[in-house]
């Protein structure tokens, strides 16, 4: 990201562009409903150069989104991973309400 001081304007370059328009779509598509899409995430091959890393981070940082860089594929591939504000890696567990309270099917007699 990269500002050009004479005209005031922010410009971007092609990858950037590229980065910025697959962020927004993916906030667009994910409005913030806590107990919906709870693990909604984009991610992306880490293959970016210096420039594009730092430009991911500073987008991220302005719409407070979280980036994970350390994220690997099936094919063990690194992936950099945004996801929103408030939502989890993984899918809450189900709990048991039974076992939540402490009871089971034991009985003492």
């Amino acid at each position: 990201m990269e500002l050009a001081h004479m005209r005031a304007k922010l410009v971007l370059t092609r990858p950037q562009r590229d980065i910025f328009d697959q962020v927004q779509q993916f906030v667009l598509q994910n409005p913030r409903k806590p107990s919906q899409h709870r693990t909604a995430a984009l991610t992306m091959p880490d293959t970016f150069p210096a420039r594009e890393r730092k430009f991911i981070s500073t987008l991220a940082e302005e719409l407070h989104l979280s980036v994970t860089w350390n994220k690997y594929d099936e094919e063990d591939q690194n992936l950099v991973t945004w996801r929103l504000p408030g939502f989890l890696d993984e899918p809450l567990a189900e709990t048991d309400p039974e076992q939540a309270n402490g009871d089971s099917n034991s009985e003492s007699e």
